[in-house]
């Protein structure tokens, strides 16, 4: 029997209106993106880890980020996050979803 595969989706995204930029600030020096993807690491049932961000421009820096740091990413709609969760589930054919 396969097991399912489970894939923690990080969302992520330049534009918060309240914080912009709030993913790559930084908490000792370490961006606080990657303060997460360490933490979520440690998960010993998750299989793969995915940092779903969207198209926009400024969301670049974050593809940026997620390439240095050799984390996979997903880039969807900025205004469909169902949209955007789902099709990042599909593409790394994930059976299981953990929404960070």
């Amino acid at each position: 029997m396969n097991q399912p595969k489970i894939a923690a989706i990080i969302q992520a995204r330049m534009g918060s209106t309240r914080f912009p930029g709030k993913v790559l600030k930084e908490l000792d020096g370490v961006p606080l993106l990657r303060l997460q993807i360490d933490r979520v690491r440690a998960a010993a049932k998750v299989d793969k880890i995915v940092v779903a961000t969207t198209i926009e421009s400024s969301d670049d820096l974050i593809e940026r980020f997620c390439i240095d740091h050799e984390v996979d990413f997903f880039r969807g709609s900025e205004n469909d996050v169902l949209a955007r969760y789902y099709e990042c589930a599909v593409e790394f054919k994930a059976s299981v979803v953990v929404r960070l």
